[in-house]
């Protein structure tokens, strides 16, 4: 088996299979495409043996103003998902190791059902909360801190500028490694004061 099962929900669109690669490089590289950058995911629930349903969304969807998709079951139905996402079969002990599992075909069928009864639709113009606006880096730690990915110009002619890393986000190698570039677009990380609590 070359390809296995997972579950997409593009923005629009009903829920549908989704062939993704059983190769684990390949597989993270066809998941960056579909999510439009590097990603996070979260654990939806268990499905029996050790495994569990995990969503996956584009880390910067709140930054990149990705359209709004679709709303997450109550009581969580102030969260918004923007952009596409994806639904993915994880071992819960070695997923870090072996990627996602294939969902079989009756299974997808009652996935797609249930995530259709479950996350509503969005119209599309629906804007981020702001506290999903504030991330966190060192979080627990003395060297805790909130900060935005604010948009900004080019730090120079495009094409003299070095970069960290390929692929959808890079880190602008300038010394101070604080600006992302995503796919011609410029974010740099803005610090706020400590009294702001609000949490990504």
């Amino acid at each position: 088996m070359t390809t296995l099962n997972a579950i997409i929900m593009e923005v629009g669109k009903d829920p549908a299979v989704y062939k993704l690669s059983t190769a684990i490089d390949k597989q993270l590289e066809e998941m960056s495409i579909v999510l439009g950058g590097n990603f996070i995911s979260s654990r939806l629930f268990e499905v029996g043996e050790g495994l569990s349903l995990h969503i996956f969304i584009n880390d910067m969807a709140v930054p990149l103003q990705l359209t709004a998709n679709r709303r997450f079951p109550e009581p969580d139905q102030d969260q918004i998902i923007f952009g596409n996402a994806l639904f993915l079969i994880i071992d819960d002990v070695n997923g870090d190791e072996e990627g996602a599992l294939d969902i079989p075909d009756q299974y997808c069928e009652i996935f797609i059902r249930k995530l259709k009864e479950s996350f509503a639709p969005c119209s599309g113009d629906e804007k981020p909360n702001l506290d999903e606006e504030i991330f966190v880096e060192n979080p627990g730690t003395n060297e805790e801190r909130r900060f935005k990915w604010e948009e900004v110009q080019a730090p120079g002619e495009e094409n003299e500028l070095k970069f960290i890393g390929k692929g959808y986000v890079r880190i602008v190698d300038d010394g101070t490694c604080d600006i992302l570039e995503i796919r011609g677009r410029y974010f740099k990380q803005k610090y706020l004061k400590e009294n702001n609590k609000n949490l990504q």
